[in-house]
């Protein structure tokens, strides 16, 4: 398949407003966290008693869904960025005012929301 100027599809329309130098260097940093992982991990998941690429497996698992989110930002407007931006810090203040009543203490500090399996530090969005 080839990607033209003339052609109107999203693809088309991505490819052709999207900074490659920056989807580059972020490609490069998504294989140097993988490579790194694949050299630090194995010794401790080893020491954990766990498969020995079990946190390699979840790092690259973890980056399709993140492949996928920065795909779809990156077709946005600035006008939707803004109203987003506007919705994620509303809901960011949000929890980190939830998570002092439903926040897990951890050696004294509320920090974390825990959803499911999944754990989520609120002050990242704010």
């Amino acid at each position: 398949m080839r990607i033209t100027r003339a052609d109107r599809s999203v693809l088309s329309d991505w490819w052709f407003t999207v900074d490659r130098l920056m989807l580059v260097a972020l490609m490069l940093l998504m294989g140097a966290g993988v490579v790194l992982s694949l050299a630090a991990s194995p010794p401790i998941a080893e020491r954990l008693g766990l498969d020995q690429f079990h946190f390699v497996r979840r790092h690259v698992g973890m980056l399709i869904p993140a492949f996928a989110i920065m795909f779809a930002v990156s077709t946005l407007t600035p006008k939707q960025i803004r109203r987003a931006s506007f919705v994620i810090f509303l809901v960011g203040v949000a929890l980190m005012v939830g998570i002092l009543f439903i926040g897990p203490e951890v050696k004294g500090a509320t920090r974390w929301l825990q959803i499911g399996a999944f754990s989520l530090q609120p002050s990242e969005f704010v």
